[in-house]
């Protein structure tokens, strides 16, 4: 607001057009841009204020809380490259490659798929063997029936024969049958040794890569505290330097000093001028009785 349309709304007011509501919200608007105006002018200019004495304070104060910042800032950024460096470290274990665990797991697969075949065997050697038994049983009543009725001898000892073979036979698929039964307790020990080999494998692996999660865990803790910690030096820094551009930019006429500091934001420290009395007027029109 300028002083001619401060008097042209003041003259308004006086016949009754008030208009209050948006003249605290020009004032709080303004308010707004001289802080930030007064924050920029103190940030460029506080490295320059060390003759003033008034603002030695301040001066001295930014200067120790610069060089925590800084000091802080470069804590960050190790901390964040040993993050990322742990980041790859899981990521590594993760999709590590092992040749003796792919050999371990194409050995399983390899056993599992014998011992299917070994049971398909088994099932088909069970079958035929009941055929055995029941073609056993019937030369048996053949041959009780050919020695009742008379038959030839010849014709007995064919049936004799054949029973005789039907137990050697039988014979030799019981014997397979226990050696398969050996087969299936060896390669059940066998995968069971596979699995807890594999097991192991994956355990070092969950091991090592808890390991690197927990340190990744007391990182972050860190990485939190050290930036609530910067956050803190931040606002610090930012409050002290509004008041370094808040005492400029109302003594450069005043104080010499102030005004050397500040010539080269001389065009700042006029609008930031006219700012203070722009609010002034609109804080007066606000209040107009």
């Amino acid at each position: 607001m300028t002083p001619t349309s401060y008097y042209i709304a003041s003259i308004a007011q006086s016949f009754g057009y008030r208009r209050r509501n948006k003249r605290l919200a020009d004032a709080s608007s303004e308010m707004n841009l001289l802080r930030e105006a007064e924050f920029h002018l103190g940030q460029h200019l506080w490295e320059k204020i060390e003759p003033i004495e008034d603002l030695s304070v301040e001066y001295w104060n930014l200067r120790k809380l610069t060089k925590v910042h800084k000091k802080i800032r470069a804590k960050l950024n190790e901390m964040h490259a040993a993050e990322e460096l742990l980041i790859e470290q899981r990521s590594a274990i993760i999709n590590e490659f092992s040749q003796e665990q792919t050999d371990l797991e194409t050995k399983r697969s390899n056993y599992l798929l014998y011992l299917e075949e070994l049971a398909y065997e088994r099932n088909n050697l069970i079958l035929h063997a009941k055929e055995i038994r029941r073609a056993h049983e019937g030369m048996i009543t053949k041959l009780e029936v050919l020695q009742k009725e008379g038959h030839p001898v010849e014709d007995i000892a064919k049936v004799e024969a054949s029973i005789a073979n039907l137990k050697n036979e039988f014979r030799s698929l019981k014997i397979r049958r226990e050696e398969m039964v050996k087969e299936f307790d060896e390669g059940d020990k066998l995968i069971d040794v596979i699995d807890s080999q594999l097991a192991d494998f994956k355990q070092d692996k969950r091991d090592r890569s808890r390991a690197v999660f927990q340190q990744m865990g007391v990182l972050n803790r860190d990485l939190s505290f050290a930036w609530a910690e910067i956050g803190d030096v931040e606002k610090k820094i930012h409050q002290l330097q509004s008041d370094v551009g808040r005492y400029l930019s109302r003594n450069t006429k005043r104080n010499p000093l102030c005004a050397q500091v500040a010539l080269e934001q001389r065009t700042m420290v006029e609008v930031m001028r006219l700012l203070r009395i722009s609010i002034v007027m609109n804080n007066k029109l606000a209040d107009f009785k």
